[in-house]
């Protein structure tokens, strides 16, 4: 069989570990995803040429590629944050106190 966690030392607080580094991946996956969705919806009617009969302003491909490398960019840089990750510390009454990122 397979586990989702193995545990090497045996010791409980890595499980804590564990459950607090999934939910900061898991919340930095949801700020990945609102700011990729909102770039998104901002650029996609410029790219489409949406207000092309208001404007009269037209954005070269070149340039809406330039955008979407941004947006890619952007978000992997935005994981990238997660090497700043500190563990927490456990308390001996069992209450966590966060440090770092």
């Amino acid at each position: 069989e397979a586990a989702d966690v193995v545990l090497v030392r045996s010791n409980l607080h890595d499980v804590v570990v564990t459950l607090h580094l999934s939910r900061t991946v898991f919340n930095r996956i949801k700020v990945n995803f609102v700011w990729a969705l909102g770039y998104n919806l901002f650029a996609l009617p410029f790219a489409a040429g949406l207000f092309y009969p208001w404007t009269e302003w037209r954005i070269p491909p070149a340039f809406a590629g330039l955008m979407m490398a941004f947006s890619s960019v952007s978000v992997v840089t935005s994981s990238l944050l997660l090497r700043a990750y500190a563990k927490p510390i456990i308390d001996d009454d069992g209450t966590i106190d966060e440090q770092g990122c």
